[in-house]
């Protein structure tokens, strides 16, 4: 009786395991991003401050080349007091082509009132010195 119990016991087990119930979360899915409007796709002038009101996104458009393996990021840290990083999305001139220079358009939130900066610094590879370290002002209200 002893030799049965535990091939009984480990047949259970195995028929548990795979009747189908499982007990990993779902993954939560992500909310789709929405297509970027035409006037979100103009280049932002750093020179000119984006005023916007507390609550609202916003966002920041620049030219990009990825073929020869540079990006944008975030250069310096921003005042999560006032502003926060939503998500960046990149809009290619050649949508067949996954190399194809293009635009990055970059989405923020207004926070909270406040003035502050964002400095999107242009790199190639793994380098730390940017091609390009364009500073813009945001004004929340």
């Amino acid at each position: 009786m002893k030799k049965l119990f535990l091939p009984l016991v480990l047949t259970a087990l195995f028929l548990t395991a795979c009747s189908g119930t499982s007990t990993r979360p779902s993954p939560t899915a992500h909310p789709p991003r929405p297509t970027p409007s035409a006037a979100e796709l103009q280049i932002t002038d750093p020179s000119t401050p984006i005023e916007v009101t507390a609550g609202s996104e916003f966002t920041i458009t620049v030219r990009t080349n990825p073929s020869p393996d540079y990006h944008w990021e975030v250069a310096e840290a921003l005042d999560a007091h006032i502003v926060e990083y939503v998500w960046k999305d990149h809009v290619p001139d050649n949508p067949s082509d996954p190399n194809s220079s293009g635009k990055d358009v970059w989405r923020f939130k207004a926070v909270a009132p406040g003035t502050t900066t964002i400095t999107l610094g242009y790199y190639e590879g793994m380098t730390d010195n940017a091609a390009q370290k364009p500073v813009f002002t945001v004004v929340v209200k």
